[in-house]
């Protein structure tokens, strides 16, 4: 139970973040420290997945957290990708991107399974090639 992180892929592009049970603040500070050092580890782009599908809870003073870790993400951070089906979180994701990404492209994003996550990362990877 808690909060794991590391590579999901050889590249090193892509770092997962699986929240299971309860979890708290604390470990998902831990965590998102973790994946800052991970993503300044290397040059590339890297994106992040959270997925949240074995979440028993969201705890109070999250987006607290979340606006701090953002506040301290890199520059090759190219995407958060949350894997839920809670329509709370969902919801709460979205506002987090409203109100803490304002003026920057669009780089959070909601799935509902990790395989709608591995393939938003793909069309995301294809839309900067072409760019």
């Amino acid at each position: 139970m808690g909060v794991t992180v590391g590579w999901d892929d050889d590249q090193q592009m892509i770092i997962r973040l699986s929240f299971s049970g309860v979890w708290t603040n604390v470990e998902l500070r831990s965590a998102g420290l973790q994946s800052i050092l991970m993503i300044r580890s290397v040059q590339h782009p890297v994106y992040v997945i959270s997925d949240f599908s074995s979440s028993e809870n969201v705890p109070i003073g999250v987006l607290w957290q979340a606006r701090e870790l953002n506040q301290l993400r890199p520059s090759n951070w190219e995407a958060g990708i949350t894997v839920t089906q809670d329509v709370f979180l969902k919801n709460m994701l979205e506002l987090f991107g409203l109100i803490y990404m304002m003026g920057r492209h669009r780089r959070l994003y909601v799935v509902r399974t990790l395989k709608e996550a591995y393939k938003l990362i793909d069309k995301l990877k294809q839309d900067k090639l072409v760019i």
